[in-house]
């Protein structure tokens, strides 16, 4: 892969663990709006930490010290070039940075929807999947795309909550303790499950097309991250491959393999 870096000359301001990042207005939140959403999922930092290592684990684990990403949600597409229509913004810009530089061929842009899903409705589906949107996206020429989903619900009556194993921490080596069985509300995972799938089958054909699919929460303050209590759900994820690579992954056996020097 080409290397496109850029020297930054001015960062952001570093915004630490508790401390305020975004002001949205408060209609925005109680309705449960897809920026809303959307700014929730990239400010609880272990949550998307993890979405954004299901997308791109060959970059990820491999990531230096003084590393990290820039997060923009909503950038209209004119913004890069006015011949752009359609889409007419991208729902989240993810740029990758190394020590003073932008890693910009790490570049990933995310189409983003919300699934409001709910205990009695565990089926329930988005109108538009974002898969044209997406392909829109790579039409452009960004490196990495992906469609993530994000999923809201309520709470699951109580007898329905299933006896689950549970596990404490107890030293900074990560050893575990065992605790006794928990009754625990299992709808975020179910739907996670369910969303994912449908996701993997509506991407079936553009199969470089990175997916997410993750639970933001039930309660108001899941997504103002006043919740201390919250549960992080892991989400489940497809990597985004370059074009290039997905053909080769996918063809492998129609490449004819041309050695530089003559094998010893």
């Amino acid at each position: 892969m080409l290397e496109m870096r850029h020297s930054i000359a001015k960062r952001p301001r570093k915004i630490r663990a508790g401390e305020l990042a975004f002001v949205l207005s408060k209609d925005s939140v109680q309705k449960r709006h897809e920026l809303a959403l959307t700014v929730a999922f990239i400010a609880r930092r272990e949550l998307f930490g993890l979405a954004y290592s299901g997308i791109q684990p060959d970059y990820f684990f491999d990531m230096p010290k003084d590393s990290g990403v820039y997060c923009y949600p909503i950038v209209q597409t004119r913004f890069f070039s006015q011949k752009i229509v359609r889409p007419g913004d991208i729902d989240l810009l993810i740029v990758p940075y190394e020590n003073n530089e932008l890693v910009l061929h790490r570049t990933v842009v995310i189409e983003i929807k919300v699934l409001r899903g709910s205990y009695a409705k565990q089926d329930k589906s988005p109108n538009n999947f974002g898969f044209s949107q997406a392909s829109g996206l790579m039409k452009i020429g960004f490196p990495y795309v992906a469609v993530a989903h994000l999923i809201i619900s309520d709470e699951s009556p109580k007898q329905a909550w299933r006896e689950m194993g549970a596990f404490r921490i107890i030293d900074s080596q990560g050893h575990a303790e065992g605790l006794p069985p928990q009754r625990i509300d299992c709808l975020p995972v179910d739907l996670i499950g369910r969303a994912f799938g449908r996701l993997l089958k509506a991407g079936e054909k553009t199969p470089e097309i990175g997916l997410i699919a993750t639970y933001i929460g039930s309660k108001e303050a899941d997504i103002t991250g006043r919740n201390n209590g919250y549960f992080t759900w892991y989400p489940e994820c497809r990597r985004a491959l370059l074009k290039v690579a997905c053909l080769f992954e996918q063809r492998t056996s129609g490449f004819l393999d041309n050695p530089r020097f003559d094998p010893s």
